[in-house]
């Protein structure tokens, strides 16, 4: 057991042998301080003003502790996660300053070939995809051991988180997040990626509204048959929102997302998961029983949604959409459903209404579901256009946008040619009166 500091030039002996903070910020920290409290944890508090240190980092020093601070070029600055394959850290590059999530395999994990090549296949499914509705993921690596997963690092909240906080969500903004997580599905599935566990905790939502698929522990290469799901694998499914299929040690295929998605949304609109009692009940209805109809349990969902999730959620997997696309076409009239007050409840940020027509081939998106300026329940409506009958398609708008500016340009080249043909005529007949 690593002994914790008393003094405070412990605590600084123990900061430089992490490698937390460069000698120049040490060295500025010292002339900018002066005398060091005589105790370990007003050092360490001191140092966090400072901002030399997290108070992550000072937990940790304050308990004797120098390993692990750093990961190749990676500074660890807190832990924001954890789960079976792995903790999930926010760090900095050192050099560039970028701040990244780590996700690391367990040292105990890594003794296992067969957990090393899970993360790796993991990575390789992050890195395939590109899409705004999917954490990026940029690199793997293994430093003296210690595998990791460099990911896009998003500030916001999972939904379970908020779940927790605000109870089932207006139909509108539940419907709109299950909407970009299905665009993020879909290339995904293009791309013959699985992603095996979604749930409320895997979609974050940013803070510009913008939901982001998370963790692909479970991810799987679906057309490639050389790497099966295991059942070591598939006990580390949530219970509560898995697919039938995914329960029996089968071989699920894509469409066990569309199912885990449906529970996800159910439990957004219901504020309850689908099943509730022991983990073998949940798992006998899985197969066996239909959740209670969300119409029976919220009054405003519409019973054509209310249709759509059963659907999503069906035994067979043959009677569910058969494509993450055909949820976003089925869904994406709900994101306008109004609230109790009357006002629409969701709203598609910019980037993920342009995810969900190219996910669903140039299907239109409606000018009210999109978050745009002016857009927003809190502000005035935006205007319709009033010599069409049709809801206005994203092109059609920014052809609009564009023909009118270009009209307007044109209009102030005349304008200053006639300026200066003025003036110039002017002149002239000045000069003639002088002469």
């Amino acid at each position: 057991m690593p002994e914790p500091p008393v003094t405070g030039d412990a605590v600084l002996a123990l900061v430089r042998r992490a490698e937390i903070a460069d000698d120049d910020a040490l060295a500025g920290f010292l002339t900018r301080s002066g005398p060091l409290p005589p105790t370990a944890s007003d050092t360490a508090t001191r140092l966090v003003q400072a901002g030399i240190l997290t108070p992550f980092q000072a937990r940790l020093i304050l308990q004797g502790k120098h390993k692990g601070f750093r990961l190749g070029p990676y500074r660890i600055l807190n832990q924001i996660g954890a789960g079976g394959m792995g903790q999930v850290f926010l760090a900095e590059h050192a050099a560039l300053r970028r701040r990244v999530a780590l996700k690391v395999l367990p040292p105990k994990r890594a003794l296992e070939a067969e957990n090393v090549d899970r993360f790796y296949r993991e990575a390789r499914a992050a890195a395939a995809l590109d899409h705004p509705n999917i954490v990026h993921a940029y690199d793997v690596a293994c430093d003296k051991g210690t595998h990791f997963l460099v990911l896009e690092y998003i500030e916001g909240e999972t939904l379970d988180r908020r779940l927790a906080a605000r109870g089932r969500l207006p139909v509108g903004e539940a419907v709109g997040y299950a909407v970009q997580a299905a665009a993020g599905l879909q290339h995904a599935h293009e791309k013959g990626v699985a992603h095996r566990d979604i749930k409320p905790s895997n979609l974050l939502v940013d803070r510009d509204g913008l939901v982001k698929v998370l963790d692909l522990g479970l991810a799987e290469f679906f057309e490639d048959t050389s790497t099966k799901l295991d059942r070591a694998a598939a006990v580390t499914l949530t219970t509560d929102y898995a697919a039938p299929e995914q329960l029996v040690g089968g071989d699920p295929d894509h469409r066990a997302d569309i199912y885990n998605l449906g529970a996800t949304l159910y439990h957004l609109l219901a504020g309850r998961v689908p099943f509730e009692g022991t983990t073998a009940a949940k798992m006998l209805a899985h197969h066996l029983a239909d959740p209670t109809p969300l119409q029976e349990l919220r009054p405003e969902v519409p019973a054509a949604l209310s249709d759509i999730v059963a659907r999503m959620m069906a035994k067979a997997p043959v009677d569910r959409f058969q494509s993450a696309a055909e949820m976003v076409q089925a869904l994406l009239p709900f994101v306008n459903t109004p609230d109790r007050y009357g006002k629409p409840s969701g709203k598609l940020p910019p980037l993920a209404a342009a995810a969900a027509q190219q996910s669903t081939e140039a299907l239109p998106i409606p000018r009210e579901v999109l978050d745009l300026p002016g857009g927003r329940d809190d502000a005035p409506a935006v205007p319709e256009f009033s010599d069409r009958t049709d809801e206005p398609d994203t092109a059609d708008e920014l052809a609009l946008l564009r023909a009118e500016l270009e009209r307007a340009r044109r209009l102030m080249w005349l304008a200053i040619a006639g300026m200066v043909a003025g003036l110039s005529m002017g002149f002239t007949a000045l000069v003639l009166a002088l002469l």
